[in-house]
């Protein structure tokens, strides 16, 4: 279970600044979760699972190279020049 002071230090690792009720509310919403992780750790899995469920695979493709791109950059911008794009100023600096 998660308290106050887990979550402010994930905040605070995170970059993050938190209210009091935010804490509250990401320490409750962390408990849930990790209840979720307990009841996950409870089911039996068999020994083996297959790595090549008929399900997944009617879903699944095979990857095809394509040699050349219908697009091109030439094609995408006007501007580009060598590896990179060249576009018109579009602040006036004063």
């Amino acid at each position: 279970m998660f308290i106050e002071e887990d979550v402010i230090r994930i905040a605070k690792l995170s970059a993050l600044e938190l209210s009091r009720e935010e804490v509250k509310e990401f320490t409750q919403q962390f408990s849930q979760i990790m209840e979720y992780f307990d009841i996950l750790n409870e089911l039996e899995l068999p020994q083996e699972l297959s790595d090549r469920d008929e399900s997944a695979m009617k879903l699944s493709r095979e990857d095809v190279h394509q040699p050349f791109s219908l697009n091109s950059a030439e094609k995408l911008s006007p501007y580009l020049e060598k590896e990179g794009f060249r576009v018109p100023k579009v602040i006036d600096p004063k």
